[in-house]
C-alpha cells in the first residue's frame, strides 16, 4: 500500500482525476455567465437602461469581442460576435430563457461531475477491500492469533468505506469548489470592490478559524474509531466464548465490561456532536452575517448612486452561490485531514513484514503433478511469539508415501512439526525440502491440492455438508468441453451484464474469477463425471464413520426439489415395504399410521388439526393459526376455548413444576413444551389470565395459550389433557379445516395422502407414514435404526444421501458436534486425493475405538495403489500406533525416538483425550446436546419447536 492515501489516489486513478479537472475547468463558463445574465435583465429589459429612445428601440446582447492594444484597432477590441439585436420584451423573454438553459447546464455539469466521482469512489473502495482481504489471506498464520476477527471485518467493511469515498474527491472536488467561489468572488469584485473585500473578508474568517476549531473533532474521531474497533472484538469475542460465559456464569462481568466500552463510546461521541454543532453555529452564523453586510452598505451605495440596482442584485445572487461551496470546501478539509488518519491507521494493521509473496497464491488453471519424493527435515528449531522454543534440532526424513505415527504429550513438539510440514508455520531456523524443493518457496497450488491437512479445530463457515466437503476442490474455474443446461443458462443470464461487470472488475483491480463458474476439478481426483461425486462423497463418509450421522440428516430432511419427480414413486413403494419389514420385525406398533379419520397421539395437536406441511421449510404450522380462517374454524367447532383452558393448565403446571428452579438447573432440561426463558412470560400471562374467560381476556395472553396447547403431545408431556371427546373434536375440525380452506392457505399447504408423496414432508415422515411412538421404550432408535439399514434395499440411499448433504451445518459448524466436526474435517481431505496427509489430532474428540476405526479405515485407503498417500499422523490416542509403518516419539521439542512397531513397546502416554480436546468438547456439550435436538426436526413440524411458540425446542 502507498505511504498517504493522495499516491494511492493518484497511482490507481490519474486518468480519472485529468478528466474530471478538465471537465471542472469547463464548467466554469456557464456558471460565469449565469453569475452576469441576472445584471443584464435586471438593468436593461426591467429597468430600461439603453431603451431611453422609444418603445421601439432595441439593443444588443450576447455580442463577444476581446481588448486588444490600439495600435491593432482604433476601437480597442476585436468583435468575435456581433450579438443579437432584442427589443425590450424580446430580451427579457430571450435572457431569462437563457439563464433558465443556463440554469440546466450547470445542474447537469454537477450531476456528471457528482455522479462520475461516486462511481470512481465506489470502484476504489472496491479495490481498497479486494486488496485488503488479499493481504489477509496472504498474512502468517501467527498473525491471526494476536488479531480479533470482528475487528479486522469491521476495517475492511466500514472503515475503508469513507476512504473509498473520498478518493472520489480527492482531487476534483476541492478543484470545483475552489472554482466556483473563485467565481463568485471575481464576479463581486467586479460589481463592487467595497463588496468584494467584505465577503472575502468573511470568507477569510471561515476559512483560518473554522478548520482551527475542528481539529478537536479530529482527534476524538479517531478515538471514536479505536474505541469502535474495540466494541466490536468484544461483541465477537463473546459471540465466540458464549459456551464459556455460560458455563463460568460471566454473563453480567461481560455486561459490565460491554456498559463500560458503551459508556467511553457515548463520552467520546457527545463532545464530539457538542463540537460538531458549536462549529457549525458559528459557520452559519458568518454565512448570514455576509447578507445583512451587503444589504446595509450596498444599499447605501445604491441609494448614493454609487452602485446601480442591477449590480446589487447581481452581488447578492453571486453571494449566495458562495457559502454552499466555502462550506463544502471547508467540509472537504476536514474529511480529508480525517480520512488521511483513518487510512494510516488501517494500513498500519496491514503493514506486516512477513505476509506471503502473491506469487505463492497465484490462479493455477493447469493441474499440478503428483509430489515424488519426500519430506527433508534438516535441523529444524521453532520459537513461539514470545520467543519461547517449541521445537529444536529436528530431523526427520519423511518418504511421501510412508505412513508415519508421531506421538508424545500435547506439547511436545509433533503438533508444530505437522504445523511446519503444512506450512502453517515458517522454520526459525533449519530448512523443510519437500520433493528436492525448500517448502516455504512451493506456490499454494501445489501445498493445498497435493498435501491434506486435518487439525482439531478446523473452522467451517455457514454451509451445506457437501459444500463444506467439496471446499478443497475449488482451486480454479474448470473449462469445460460442454456446458451442462444449467451452467449454460447461468450464463445467459449474466450475459446482459457482463461487459459492465467486467469493465468494472478491471478497472477495480479484482481478480476475473467468477464463484458461479464450475470450480470444481473432478478430472484431480480421478472422476470423469460428476455423477461419480456422490459415489465418492459416500465411499469417503464410510471412512470417517459420519455415513449413518448424514442418512439421520437426509431422513428428516425434504427429498431435495430437483429429485422430487424422480423419486416420488420410489418412497410409496418404500412406504409399504417398511410398514412389511416392521411388522415381520414385530415393530408395527412402534409407528403410529397418519389416518385422516383418527387422532394421531404422536403428533402435536396443531399437526393433527392441518394432517399435512408447510410447503416452506421455514414455515412452522403454529404460525397458520395467525390466519383468520384457523381463527374462525376452531372457533366454529368451539375447540378455540377449550384450547385457551388447556394452555392456560399446561402453563400453570409447568410453572409450579420448574419455576422456582435457579438457570442452569440441570431438571430444566425435562421442559419441553417451553424454554426456562418463558417460564417468567408465561406466569406473567398466568396473572392476566385469572379469573377471565375465553372471550374477556386480552387478545396477546389468548394466543399465547392457544399456541402453547397446540404444540401439545400427550405421549411426550404426559399432563392427560387428551379424552376421546377431544380427539373427536379436533378430527371435526381437521374435516372443516380443509373442506373451507382459502386458495391462498392451500397454495401453502400439503395434505397427507396414504397414496401419494408429499414433498413437504420429510423422507422419513414420507417412508413411515406416521409419528414414532414416543411412549414406547427404545423405539424411536429402533425404527431409526432399521430404516438406516434398509436404505439400500428400499432404494432410498442415493436420494437419503443427497438430502443429508443438504443439511445446513450452520455459522462454525456449531449445528454438528466436535466429534462430526473432526469426522467431516478428515473426509475433506480425503475427498481432494491428497499425496500426503498430515493429521494432528484431528480425531481428539472421539473414543478410543473410534478413533482406533477410523485410522485404520484411513491408512487402508492410502495403501489403495489407485490413489496412494503416505501420512504424518499426530495421534490423540498412541495405543492405534501399531497400525503404522513407522513411529516417532516427541518430548520437550525434541525427537527422543524414531523406530518401527515391533521393534520395541509403544510408550504408555496418558492422553487418548488431550486436555486441550476435552476442554474444547465440554464447552461444546451444550452445543452437541442443541445439535441432536436440531438434527431430529423434520421439516413439516414434528418438533415442538415448529408447533410452540417461538424458542421452544423439545431436549
Amino acid at each position: 500500500m502507498a505511504v498517504t492515501l493522495y499516491r494511492y489516489a493518484w497511482k490507481h486513478t490519474r486518468r480519472e482525476q485529468i478528466w474530471m479537472l478538465f471537465v471542472v475547468l469547463l464548467s466554469i463558463v456557464p456558471l460565469f455567465a449565469s453569475l452576469n445574465l441576472p445584471k443584464l435583465i435586471v438593468n436593461g429589459p426591467i429597468q430600461g437602461e439603453g431603451y431611453e429612445s422609444g418603445n421601439d428601440a432595441t439593443q444588443t446582447f450576447l455580442d463577444l469581442s476581446i481588448p486588444v492594444p490600439s495600435f491593432i484597432s482604433q476601437s480597442g477590441e476585436i468583435t468575435l460576435f456581433g450579438g443579437f439585436d432584442f427589443d425590450r420584451f424580446h430580451a427579457l423573454f430571450v435572457l431569462s430563457g437563457l439563464f433558465l438553459a443556463l440554469v440546466i447546464i450547470n445542474g447537469a455539469f454537477k450531476y456528471y461531475i457528482n455522479t462520475f466521482k461516486g462511481r470512481l469512489g465506489e470502484r476504489m473502495l472496491r479495490r481498497m477491500r479486494y486488496e485488503f482481504v488479499d493481504l489477509v489471506l496472504r498474512f502468517p498464520i501467527q498473525r491471526f492469533r494476536q488479531l480479533r476477527s470482528p475487528e479486522i471485518a469491521s476495517m475492511i467493511k466500514d472503515e475503508l468505506e469513507p476512504i473509498g469515498g473520498f478518493i472520489g474527491d480527492a482531487f476534483v472536488t476541492p478543484v470545483y469548489l475552489m472554482s466556483q467561489v473563485l467565481t463568485a468572488i471575481v464576479f463581486i469584485f467586479v460589481q463592487s470592490i467595497t463588496l468584494g473585500l467584505v465577503a472575502l473578508g468573511v470568507m477569510g474568517i471561515q476559512v483560518i478559524i473554522i478548520p482551527r476549531m475542528r481539529r478537536r473533532l479530529l482527534v476524538l474521531g479517531r478515538q471514536r474509531q479505536l474505541t469502535a474497533r474495540q466494541f466490536a472484538g468484544r461483541v465477537g469475542e463473546i459471540v465466540e466464548g458464549i459456551s464459556s460465559v455460560h458455563t463460568n456464569d460471566t454473563s453480567n462481568w461481560e455486561r459490565a465490561g460491554v456498559a463500560a466500552e458503551l459508556g467511553q463510546i457515548f463520552l467520546i461521541r457527545f463532545d464530539i456532536y457538542q463540537w460538531k454543532f458549536l462549529v457549525k453555529f458559528l459557520n452559519n452564523f458568518l454565512s448570514q452575517v455576509t447578507p445583512f453586510i451587503f444589504y446595509l452598505f450596498g444599499g447605501y451605495f445604491a441609494i448614493t448612486g454609487q452602485l446601480d440596482i442591477g449590480q446589487l442584485v447581481a452581488v447578492i445572487a453571486a453571494y449566495k452561490e458562495l457559502p454552499s461551496p466555502l462550506k463544502d470546501l471547508i467540509d472537504w478539509d476536514q474529511i480529508r485531514l480525517d480520512v488521511q488518519v483513518k487510512y494510516d491507521q488501517v494500513v498500519e494493521q496491514f503493514d506486516i513484514d512477513d505476509v506471503a509473496d502473491e506469487a505463492l497464491q497465484a490462479p493455477t488453471p493447469e493441474r499440478v503433478a503428483p509430489l515424488v519424493g519426500a519430506f527433508a527435515v534438516s535441523n529444524l528449531g521453532l520459537l513461539d511469539e514470545s520467543d519461547g522454543r517449541l521445537v529444536e534440532q529436528v530431523s526427520l526424513d519423511l518418504p511421501l508415501r510412508e505412513r508415519v505415527a508421531a506421538i508424545g504429550p500435547v506439547g511436545s513438539g509433533g503438533e508444530h512439526v505437522a504445523e511446519v510440514l503444512a506450512r502453517l508455520r515458517l522454520p526459525t531456523t533449519g530448512q523443510v525440502m519437500l520433493a528436492g524443493k525448500a517448502l516455504p518457496e512451493l506456490p499454494e497450488a501445489v501445498t493445498g491440492r497435493r498435501i491434506g491437512y486435518v487439525d482439531a479445530a478446523t473452522y467451517f463457515p455457514r454451509t451445506s455438508l457437501r459444500e463444506s466437503l467439496v471446499y478443497g476442490l475449488k482451486r480454479h474455474p474448470v473449462a469445460k468441453d460442454a456446458e451442462t443446461s444449467g451452467s449454460r443458462k447461468r450464463r445467459a443470464n449474466r450475459k446482459s451484464q457482463s461487459e459492465l461487470a467486467r469493465h468494472e472488475t478491471i478497472r477495480s483491480g479484482n481478480t476475473l474469477l467468477d464463484p458461479l463458474d464450475d470450480w470444481i476439478d473432478l478430472e484431480a481426483i480421478g472422476l470423469s463425471d460428476v455423477s461419480e461425486l456422490s459415489g465418492r462423497i459416500g465411499d469417503i463418509l464410510q471412512i470417517v464413520l459420519l455415513e449413518r450421522d448424514v442418512q439421520l440428516f437426509g431422513l428428516r430432511a425434504r427429498v431435495p426439489a430437483d429429485l422430487q419427480e424422480d423419486t416420488a414413486e420410489t418412497i410409496l413403494a418404500a412406504r409399504h415395504t417398511f410398514r412389511d419389514r416392521l411388522a415381520g420385525a414385530g415393530m408395527e406398533a412402534y409407528v403410529e399410521a397418519f389416518d385422516p379419520d383418527r387422532y394421531v397421539l404422536n403428533a402435536t395437536i396443531m399437526e393433527n388439526i392441518v394432517f399435512g406441511a408447510p410447503r416452506d421449510p421455514r414455515v412452522g404450522l403454529a404460525q397458520f393459526y395467525g390466519h383468520e380462517h384457523s381463527k374462525t374454524t376452531l372457533r366454529a367447532t368451539g375447540l378455540a376455548a377449550i384450547l385457551y383452558e388447556m394452555g392456560r393448565d399446561i402453563a400453570a403446571t409447568m410453572v409450579d413444576l420448574f419455576g422456582e428452579l435457579e438457570p442452569g438447573n440441570p431438571l430444566l432440561q425435562r421442559l419441553s413444551i417451553m424454554t426456562p426463558e418463558e417460564l417468567g412470560d408465561y406466569r406473567q400471562v398466568l396473572l392476566r389470565a385469572a379469573g377471565k374467560g375465553f372471550d374477556t381476556v386480552g387478545q396477546a395472553d389468548r394466543v399465547a395459550l392457544i399456541r402453547l396447547a397446540l404444540g401439545y403431545v400427550e405421549p411426550r408431556q404426559r399432563l392427560g389433557l387428551i379424552d376421546e371427546d377431544f380427539m373427536a373434536k379436533v378430527i371435526e375440525t381437521r374435516r372443516l379445516f380443509r373442506e373451507k380452506i382459502p386458495e391462498e392457505l392451500d397454495a401453502v399447504i400439503v395434505f397427507h395422502e396414504a397414496e401419494t408423496f408429499n414433498p413437504a414432508a420429510s423422507i422419513q415422515d414420507n417412508v413411515l407414514f406416521g409419528r414414532i411412538a414416543y411412549d414406547l421404550a427404545n423405539a424411536t432408535d429402533a425404527v431409526e435404526g432399521l430404516l438406516v439399514k434398509s436404505l439400500d434395499d428400499l432404494g432410498l440411499s442415493p436420494i437419503v444421501q443427497e438430502a443429508g448433504l443438504a443439511y445446513d451445518i450452520g455459522a462454525g459448524a456449531k449445528r454438528l458436534s466436535l466429534g462430526q466436526q473432526q469426522k467431516l474435517s478428515l473426509a475433506r481431505s480425503l475427498l481432494k486425493a491428497p499425496d500426503y496427509l498430515i493429521v494432528n489430532r484431528g480425531l481428539s474428540a472421539l473414543d478410543a475405538d473410534t478413533q482406533r476405526r477410523i485410522v485404520e479405515k484411513t491408512l487402508e485407503r492410502g495403501a489403495d495403489e489407485a490413489q496412494p498417500f503416505g501420512t504424518f499422523w499426530v495421534l490423540s490416542n498412541p495405543q492405534t500406533a501399531d497400525l503404522f509403518e513407522r513411529i516417532v516419539e516427541f518430548d520437550n521439542g525434541h525427537v527422543v525416538a524414531d523406530f518401527k512397531p515391533g521393534d520395541k513397546p509403544v510408550p504408555d502416554i496418558e492422553e487418548a483425550a488431550p486436555e486441550e480436546a476435552e476442554a474444547e468438547t465440554r464447552a461444546a456439550g451444550q452445543r452437541t446436546a442443541e445439535a441432536d435436538a436440531i438434527a431430529r426436526e423434520t421439516p413439516d413440524g414434528p418438533s415442538l419447536a415448529a408447533e410452540a411458540p417461538a424458542g421452544q425446542l423439545a431436549v
